[in-house]
């Protein structure tokens, strides 16, 4: 329930802190005053989008704040998404500055605007002109139904939805499993050829390298050759006295002379050292030649197969170990492919059983409606007769449709006869305004006890009507208010009068400014207002007479219903 609103900076509302009461609250006021404005700042908090154009001229920003006696819906979904919470009261706001910008609150803590409709679906419900339209829509109809229903059918129906949601997910599996299985043979070729193609150039994880060194080598072989034969020339000499002899023969020389003077052994024995490793390196250097044979089929197979292996690189990777890898992901790609066959024909036959589980639980759920269907006309034309439709008859058509949808296989309309012996038609095309409110209040009426919203708002549930229709609207809002609190604006006396609380709207000038001001008003106040809505500017003693007559009727007949 709705205890307490504050709105500052909203449109022409300067600041007001309205207080509503449990049962019947009426806002009344001439014409243009501000009563839309209510509503306004009340949808804000429901989650309505933000405009700039909200905030009173001059100021920097709007700011709504609620205050309701919370229940346990609310209480167990701030606690589910970890947003502190007192077990008797939540207070909702929404801040919308001057520049665009909105902020939302739930208890002090900012949240997202989804957080602020989830709660306050649970806390309050606003009917105006554009719900009673809603009334029009086969789906919103159907809503209705499945809620007088009760727990069964909206158990069933969450059944129905959680097997559509799996129906439409599996069938999202089998279009792609199809347009595989379509393109399998072509790719399964493609992939085959790759993985053949990696496959027959039997790869070597550092073969490349390898092949490279030996390439450049045998392309530079010359080069080489002539540099060992220059080599061999140097040691062995044209004829015989090439440097290795030379370096024999000076520690020959040496090695005569130690006699006359010692120190020349060390000479000597130097010289022999170099010999012998001059000698060694001689014998390496004829042996490495020997084997430098030039081998023209050899350099001709590397460099082929270095084409070979750089082919592979540019279409598969720029490294051997990269090409094993893709063909490893290939190789997966192809089992997979070579799996489709078989994993569409297991997607289908769920597919089937799923199907099949959908369709009993839907006629489940047909049955359910059928039974609700006749019990809603039988409750529902009780409430049209007595909001004054006496000849309006009510029926709701059920009909079976051919495609699985996410409420079931039913489509319903509602349809009405508006005179006796008249063909039902779909309300859509036979109802007027006045109508439309009358029979969304009649459902309002039949769904009280079922909705669980602790608090209803009409606006212009009056439009088109007038008289004893009026008279009986306001006994029925009276009525739904023992079951919820009721906020309703209107411009007719025989609805205000039956309100338990009446707040009255004003607009005066203030300082060269448009302010709405809005107040609680006495037993007194509300038969001046009450006045003022039967005999408008001109008030007589006749007018006052038939305003308290009519306060005094509606007081009774208010006792009636406790």
């Amino acid at each position: 329930m709705l205890f307490e609103l504050h709105i500052k900076d909203f449109i022409l509302i300067d600041e007001v802190l309205i207080k509503f009461k449990q049962g019947f609250n009426t806002i009344t006021g001439e014409t243009g005053a501000g009563k839309s404005m209510i509503l306004g700042a009340i949808d804000l908090l429901s989650g309505e989008q933000a405009n700039k154009d909200s905030v009173r001229i001059g100021a920097d920003r709007t700011l709504v704040n609620a205050s309701f006696y919370t229940n346990e819906k609310v209480n167990i979904y701030l606690n589910e998404m970890g947003i502190p919470f007192d077990e008797d009261i939540v207070i909702l706001s929404r801040e919308v500055q001057s520049k665009g910008k909105s902020i939302s609150r739930i208890n002090g803590q900012v949240v997202t605007l989804n957080h602020l409709k989830e709660i306050t679906k649970n806390l309050i419900a606003i009917h105006g002109q554009n719900d009673n339209q809603t009334l029009l829509i086969r789906e919103e109809q159907l809503n209705l139904l499945d809620k007088f229903g009760g727990t069964e059918n909206i158990r069933t129906r969450q059944q129905i939805q959680h097997l559509f949601n799996e129906i439409r997910t599996l069938k999202s599996e089998i279009a792609l499993l199809e347009e595989k299985s379509y393109d399998r043979q072509r790719q399964t070729d493609f992939l085959s050829f790759q993985i053949d193609e990696i496959e027959n150039a039997k790869l070597k994880i550092g073969e490349d390298l390898t092949l490279e060194k030996e390439f450049e080598l045998l392309t530079h072989l010359g080069s080489i050759v002539e540099i060992f034969e220059r080599a061999t020339g140097w040691f062995s000499g044209e004829y015989g006295d090439g440097a290795v002899s030379e370096v024999s023969s000076i520690a020959n020389a040496f090695s005569k002379f130690v006699h006359y003077d010692e120190s020349l052994d060390d000479f000597s024995k130097r010289f022999k050292e170099i010999y012998f490793l001059m000698d060694d390196l001689a014998k390496d250097v004829v042996d490495y030649k020997s084997k430098l044979e030039q081998d023209p089929e050899r350099l001709e197979w590397i460099e082929r197969r270095l084409d070979e292996i750089n082919h592979l690189k540019s279409k598969y990777g720029k490294t051997i170990e990269i090409i094993f890898d893709l063909k490893a992901k290939f190789q997966a790609e192809l089992d997979d492919y070579e799996n489709v066959e078989a994993e569409l024909k297991m997607g289908k036959e769920r597919l089937e059983s799923m199907l099949n589980d959908y369709t009993k639980v839907s006629e489940q759920l047909t049955s359910l409606r059928l039974k609700a269907s006749k019990a809603f006309e039988e409750t529902l034309q009780k409430e049209l007769f007595e909001l004054n439709m006496k000849e309006t008859s009510f029926k709701i058509d059920l009909n079976v449709l051919a495609e699985p949808t996410a409420h079931g296989l039913d489509d319903i309309e509602f349809t009405i006869s508006t005179n006796i012996g008249q063909p039902y038609r779909p309300l859509k095309k036979v109802v007027s305004g006045g109508e439309l409110s009358r029979i969304m209040l009649g459902i309002k009426i039949v769904l009280g006890t079922m909705d669980a919203i602790p608090t209803l708002v009409f606006d212009e549930i009056d439009t088109g009507i007038s008289g004893v229709t009026a008279n009986v609207v306001g006994e029925k809002l009276a009525k739904l208010s023992s079951f919820s609190q009721v906020i309703c604006i209107t411009h007719l006396p025989q609805i205000a009068v039956f309100s338990d609380h009446h707040l009255l709207i004003e607009k005066n000038v203030e300082d060269q400014n448009t302010i709405t001001h809005i107040k609680s008003i006495t037993s007194k106040e509300v038969e001046n207002e009450i006045n003022r809505l039967v005999g408008g500017l001109e008030v007589t003693e006749t007018t006052s007479i038939h305003s308290r007559e009519m306060i005094q009727t509606a007081h009774k007949k208010k006792e009636m219903f406790k």
